[in-house]
């Protein structure tokens, strides 16, 4: 009887650990997502990245935010903290995120293409920084994104057709980058926009007439460009 319950506890242990074990996975996977981000800062003056350690768990590390049912990351948001370096891909594996808010640092290269794996993605707020490249298409993936800011960057290339597919977006701001090109025609499908922001780029050609359809839409800023022709005639009406 003895050894019969002793066997009983032994399963009891293992059937909890195996039903724990995702949770500990996940956590791992955040945890180390978190310290590849870290492994790429070169400048952190204000040593905000010495709170980054084993001492306390990386809920508690500045700039995160955990959910209390799972502890995985939902927030990463190190705003105005004199932070450089390149963008770490890892960031890609934070697969809970929803809201990614790196504002007024100086951190540079490319926007990692694994930002497009993040499909709980709302926010995405890169402004003024000194980010380069191209504007990842795959970000379209990002279905509930419903705000994206990436003003006062170096972005080149053109705006991705692919962006038009983002249903819930509400604000979208491109302003002071070198984007350059047209402005694709699928902008006109984010029913749910409110504000664009375009000005002092490189764009050319004309204002879609596909942008009459953006009945949400309050504020549209496009000057600064080699922009062309007139705003149609149902934007007007609209707005």
């Amino acid at each position: 009887m003895i050894l019969l319950s002793f066997f009983n506890l032994q399963g009891l242990n293992l059937l909890r650990l195996a039903t724990a074990s995702p949770l500990i996975r996940g956590n791992d996977t955040d945890r180390q997502a978190l310290l590849q981000f870290k492994a790429k800062i070169t400048g952190d003056p204000l040593k905000i990245m010495e709170s980054w350690n084993s001492s306390i768990h990386f809920y508690q590390w500045i700039g995160v935010t955990c959910c209390r049912k799972h502890r995985r990351v939902t927030k990463l948001k190190l705003r105005i903290l004199k932070l450089s370096g390149p963008l770490s891909p890892y960031i890609g594996n934070l697969s809970f995120l929803r809201e990614l808010g790196l504002v007024g640092n100086s951190f540079y290269n490319q926007i990692p293409q694994e930002m497009g794996g993040l499909r709980r993605l709302e926010a995405l707020h890169l402004a003024n920084n000194s980010i380069g490249g191209e504007i990842p298409s795959n970000l379209s993936a990002c279905s509930k994104l419903s705000s994206v800011n990436m003003m006062g960057n170096r972005l080149i290339g053109e705006i991705p057709a692919s962006l038009g597919l983002l249903s819930n977006l509400k604000v979208l701001g491109f302003v002071h980058n070198s984007l350059r090109g047209s402005i694709p025609p699928s902008l006109g499908n984010l029913s749910s926009l409110e504000k664009l922001g375009l000005t002092y780029n490189a764009f050319s050609g004309i204002i879609p007439e596909s942008f009459g359809r953006l009945r949400n839409l309050s504020v549209f800023a496009i000057f600064g460009n080699a922009i062309s022709g007139i705003v149609p005639i149902v934007l007007l009406l609209e707005h």
